[in-house]
């Protein structure tokens, strides 16, 4: 039982990773930390199942050129993963307290006069 619960909780890591998907580091990290919320799990899902993926050809698995390889260009799809998932903290977050710093009493020890 275990055992199925943890391949259904990376599901989305595995699904990236046998689509060969560019981000697929990013997503086990977004799976590994806030996989256990709903949010995030899905998050991870989509960001799997949607994205580029890597193409294996000849022309990658020759020799280098003197410049070196081309990287491949990243998406902003990171960007977009981080920021919705630091509204979801905002709007889920209960403990906030929006007090004003003036509004606490600090009481420091009377000195006497020498």
């Amino acid at each position: 039982m275990l055992i199925v619960a943890v391949l259904l909780y990376f599901l989305p890591t595995a699904v990236a990773l046998s689509r060969r998907h560019l981000s697929a580091l990013a997503i086990f990290f977004l799976n590994l930390f806030l996989g256990w919320t709903l949010i995030g799990w899905i998050i991870a899902f989509i960001w799997s199942c949607n994205g580029t993926r890597r193409r294996i050809s000849i022309a990658s698995r020759r020799a280098p050129s003197a410049r070196g390889p081309i990287p491949p260009r990243r998406s902003g799809s990171l960007w977009l993963v981080l920021i919705l998932i630091l509204v979801a903290i905002v709007l889920l977050d209960k403990r906030r307290d929006f007090r004003d710093v003036r509004s606490f009493v600090f009481t420091f020890p009377r000195q006497s006069p020498l």
